[in-house]
């Protein structure tokens, strides 16, 4: 144990830890000024469904079930979705380090956040199984979390079909891109099971509808959705 410290020591003075975004020498994942530039959002009124933003309403409101302008027209297939910040500032620049520049070293700090959230959200519905939209940076995290939280990680869905990045796509064009483009391995494998399915970022919501509308066709008895971060 003491060698190892040393060793840890003497590569920290080869190279210091720096923070995560803005990159200055930091002794956590972030500094204290990109700590501040992270939105948390579990304190905030959000709608009872999706967990969007309820702005204009009391906090007692938001307790009491109220739900967002989307969530009363839009026709989502899953319980409850949580995210655990903002997509903007200090999150946005460290999900898009982890996705685009694969520095998966990041894995544990964001496997951190969605841990937060499970525990305020998820933990007492008696989760079966956790599962993620097909890719290796979303993978690697449902893998990480599910270890973590010694729930089964069934790696049951995957992608049929090419598809644009949603990046740039307006609402409507971004639901006919993902539709009808994932499918079950095994269709039996979450027959009564409740699921919790884990992405990076929740933008407009196409494409955990879609997942949703896969796990579906399996007889599900939940599906639980959570995310990094989400958009306003």
């Amino acid at each position: 144990m003491l060698k190892k410290s040393i060793i840890d020591f003497l590569k920290d003075l080869a190279i210091p830890p720096i923070c995560a975004v803005c990159g200055k020498i930091s002794p956590d994942y972030f500094c204290r000024e990109c700590c501040i530039e992270i939105s948390s959002l579990k304190t905030a009124n959000s709608c009872r469904y999706c967990g969007r933003l309820l702005l204009g309403h009391s906090d007692d409101a938001g307790r009491k079930g109220q739900m967002c302008s989307f969530c009363r027209t839009e026709d989502y297939n899953f319980a409850v979705h949580r995210s655990f910040a903002l997509y903007k500032g200090g999150m946005k620049k460290v999900i898009r380090k982890f996705k685009y520049k694969k520095i998966y070293d990041l894995k544990k700090v964001l496997i951190g956040f969605l841990s937060e959230i499970y525990d305020q959200y998820f933990k007492d519905e008696d989760i079966d199984c956790v599962d993620t939209v097909p890719g290796k940076h979303t993978e690697l995290l449902a893998e990480g979390f599910a270890e973590k939280h010694k729930i089964p990680f069934k790696h049951n869905i995957v992608k049929i079909r090419k598809t644009d990045r949603q990046g740039g796509l307006g609402l409507k064009e971004r639901k006919v891109n993902m539709l009808d483009c994932f499918k079950l391995r095994d269709v039996l494998a979450y027959r009564d099971k409740k699921i919790l399915v884990i992405d990076d970022v929740w933008t407009s919501g196409s494409t955990l509808k879609e997942i949703c509308t896969a796990i579906e066709s399996g007889g599900p008895g939940k599906i639980f959705l959570m995310t990094l971060a989400r958009g306003a």
